[in-house]
């Protein structure tokens, strides 16, 4: 995995036909971070999609990301994405 790349959660289900929903951790404050429109990774470091929007409350977040063409995701499989705090 990349050095610069964090787990921000887990793959839950696929929705919306070709949306995913990703259960976030919530031990990061994502008020402090800008995900929305970053790339999210596999396990292995491969550009796996993006993030589309977080949504759910502060306790339980999700985020909406969306599939590149011809990866298939495997349940419960680890995303991970490259943070950064806003200013």
């Amino acid at each position: 995995m990349k050095n610069n790349a964090n787990e921000i959660g887990i793959f839950v289900k696929n929705v919306l036909k070709d949306k995913l929903l990703i259960k976030l951790k919530n031990n990061i404050n994502y008020t402090n971070y800008n995900i929305i429109g970053k790339s999210i990774y596999n396990i292995e470091g491969q550009r796996i999609g993006k993030i589309l929007d977080v949504i759910g409350n502060t306790k339980q977040p999700y985020a909406l990301a969306i599939l590149e063409q011809n990866y298939k995701i495997k349940p419960n499989e680890k995303i991970f994405i490259n943070i950064k705090q806003r200013r």
